[in-house]
């Protein structure tokens, strides 16, 4: 069984998830970015060569940015495929702990939303929380 990921967003974002993923994981992990509109094409033609490549077995993530996005709705026609999992709203800490998630088997729908919940807890208002921290040193 082999893990792939694609991360597909508006603009450049997605190029820079793929390239911090690398730069955290490693270049041996299989990810393929699109960075969709910005050279004014469709990219329904680029999605659909990318799941040409796929073998059926070949479990793959998909992690795009936006839940009512035009980018997210192209993907989720592929929802049906067997051994897919589509992700949106998508964070660093998210793409990284499913990068790192070990490939002995398929991603369990647990798993995935216990990544998910963990990495909710990245997203934090600093200037409250660092109010947090001073009233506890107090």
């Amino acid at each position: 069984m082999k893990r792939r990921f694609l991360i597909a967003t508006h603009s450049t974002l997605a190029e820079g998830f793929a390239n911090a993923l690398k730069f955290f994981a490693g270049d041996d992990i299989d990810v393929t970015y699109i960075n969709a509109y910005v050279d004014g094409k469709p990219i329904d033609e680029e999605i659909d060569s990318y799941f040409s490549t796929l073998k059926d077995e070949e479990e793959l993530v998909i992690l795009t940015d936006l839940l009512a996005g035009s980018v997210n709705q192209k993907l989720y026609k592929y929802i049906s495929r067997e051994h897919t999992h589509i992700l949106t709203g998508t964070n660093l800490a998210l793409a990284l702990s499913l990068v790192l998630e070990s490939a002995d088997g398929y991603l369990t729908n647990e798993c995935i939303n216990g990544l998910v919940n963990a990495s909710k807890d990245n997203i934090v208002y600093m200037n409250e929380f660092q109010a947090e921290v001073d009233e506890d040193d107090e």
